[in-house]
């Protein structure tokens, strides 16, 4: 049975020998912080080093997130009210045409009582 000692891992981007030399040897130096940090000091490895937000993070998904249903409930509003604009033209209607109904009604009814006596010949 074979098997492996070790997992075969890339090996990380070797750092800049100043960095080395003035903490380990080569004499006093003054280290500057954007030497070590900065952009000069190159790419992190993103498996040594991952980004953890902070709490403004999540304020900002926050507001983000409020923006939306903010804008979300003022089209349902608006829809709202659209909604009852037709509904009450729709009552109207119904009510002008239920006027209307019994006005017929009620002219056929005195068209009928007028006729009712004559024959179709006396018309």
């Amino acid at each position: 049975m074979l098997g492996d000692l070790y997992v075969p891992h890339e090996m990380p981007e070797a750092p800049k020998e100043s960095f080395f030399k003035g903490l380990f040897g080569g004499g006093m130096r003054n280290l500057d912080r954007e030497e070590l940090f900065g952009e000069s000091s190159g790419k992190a490895n993103r498996s040594v080093a991952k980004h953890i937000p902070g709490p403004n993070a999540n304020i900002q998904e926050l507001n983000a997130r409020t923006t939306s249903v903010t804008s979300e409930i003022g089209k349902a509003h608006q829809l709202m009210l659209e909604r009852g604009d037709k509904l009450s033209q729709l009552e109207e209607r119904t009510e002008r045409m239920a006027n209307e109904a019994q006005q017929f009604s009620s002219s056929a009814h005195l068209l009928m009582n007028k006729y009712k006596d004559k024959k179709w010949y006396q018309l």
